[in-house]
């Protein structure tokens, strides 16, 4: 019966460390019973699940922020492209002017995105809302700007998804801050 005891004490050890930690929490747990509550659960849940980093968020106050970096993100490349279709716009004058002024406008979203992001590290969830507001606006402000510039002319597909691809990465992120406060 020596061996009964230290065979016990052996086993203790073994199950020591997983008594003593407790099981991670689901990764996707907090992701979806936050995504619940937002306009389009769906998309909510596949844009942040896009960044590795909101499987280790913690609160909701962390999926807020990696929400407003993926549009930023989003903001900048767009920018980019529409810098680049300005550049090699084969179309009139008018087409090349209203593609660099949705560069711009793009630029102008991704610095009202950084804003929202100093306004949600700061707690202050209201002006966080405003800034993403601004970035949704510059946005939409692009393809009103083509169709004026250009009568007639088709804004293109690729941009128009672009467009449509920040606002609803905006509007996911305003529908989660908005738990916060």
């Amino acid at each position: 019966m020596a061996s009964s005891p230290s065979f016990f004490f052996f086993f203790l050890l073994l199950l020591t460390p997983s008594l003593a930690s407790p099981p991670p929490p689901p990764s996707s747990t907090l992701i979806q019973t936050t995504c619940s509550l937002t306009s389009n659960y769906d998309f909510c849940v596949a844009a942040l699940r896009s960044d590795p980093r909101s499987l280790r968020a913690k609160d909701v106050k962390s999926l807020s922020a990696i929400a407003l970096r993926i549009a930023v993100a989003k903001a900048k490349t767009t920018a980019a492209y529409a810098a680049s279709l300005a550049k090699n716009a084969t179309e009139a004058a008018a087409s090349r002017s209203a593609f660099g002024t949705c560069a711009e406008k793009y630029k102008n979203a991704g610095e009202a995105l950084r804003w929202a992001l100093g306004s949600l590290a700061q707690e202050n969830y209201d002006y966080a809302c405003v800034h993403i507001g601004a970035a949704q606006e510059y946005a939409s402000t692009c393809g009103r700007l083509f169709f004026r510039r250009n009568p007639g002319m088709a804004f293109p597909a690729a941009m128009a998804k672009r467009e449509d691809e920040l606002q609803r990465l905006c509007g996911t992120a305003f529908d989660i801050i908005s738990q916060l406060g």
